[in-house]
């Protein structure tokens, strides 16, 4: 196992490390019930996700302010790049809170009304996205960057996963358009799964950077041509 990463795992920066894995953690959590929500048709379960994001929101703060403190005193090149990376990548993990909420909200409309059909992509999708966030708690909590490798083989097949929603849910609006209400808060949900896979693939890069130095840009070094050679 590679370990890196200076001083972050040391007194004040080790706060701020356990502060953005337990934030990765509520965030898979949130995600994981706001689809739960949605395909057990589960109201209660939906005030649930969104009464709990603010959980999220709060952690989000005290980080910040975390690594404001940690920037204000002399600190070494390394340690300063690992907080800076850090500061950013909770702004992608509230994001992706924020979007586990909008799939709250669907769920909560949607669960007295006719159902499309069995919910099965939508559930991958999300299956998808919340592996990817627990690869970067992984990766950060062992300072392992090469656990993060598989995030954007994920973020494909959420991609892809999305496309043939978005086909077959455009074919019920067509063949039944008085289903269109419903339908169009499905793609809603399933925009909200692909752009969360996409914060997620943020993270990914983010930890990368916090741990090794390295930008990089879907497994690939930031700027490089795409090259067997270009892995971790």
């Amino acid at each position: 196992m590679r370990k890196e990463g200076g001083g972050l795992w040391d007194g004040e920066s080790a706060k701020i490390v356990e502060l953005t894995l337990e934030m990765m953690r509520l965030v898979v959590e949130s995600l994981t019930k706001g689809m739960n929500a949605l395909v057990d048709r589960d109201e209660l379960l939906g005030d649930e996700v969104i009464t709990g994001d603010k959980r999220v929101d709060d952690l989000e703060f005290e980080i910040e302010e975390a690594c404001i403190n940690a920037l204000r005193r002399d600190r070494g090149e390394e340690d300063a790049r690992a907080v800076i990376g850090l500061s950013k990548i909770i702004t992608d993990l509230e994001r992706i809170g924020d979007y586990s909420v909008h799939v709250a909200e669907a769920a909560k409309i949607l669960a007295n009304k006719p159902l499309l059909k069995p919910l099965i992509d939508l559930p991958r999708m999300s299956k998808d996205v919340c592996e990817m966030i627990s690869l970067c708690e992984e990766a950060l909590r062992t300072r392992d960057a090469s656990r993060v490798m598989p995030i954007w083989e994920l973020d494909a097949e959420v991609d892809a996963l999305y496309d043939q929603v978005f086909r077959e849910l455009l074919t019920y609006i067509l063949e039944t358009p008085r289903l269109i209400t419903n339908a169009l808060y499905l793609i809603q949900v399933a925009r909200h799964l692909e752009r969360a896979g996409d914060h997620a693939t943020n993270v990914g890069e983010r930890i990368i950077y916090v741990i090794r130095g390295e930008k990089v840009k879907r497994g690939r070094a930031w700027g490089g041509a795409a090259d067997e050679g270009d892995s971790l």
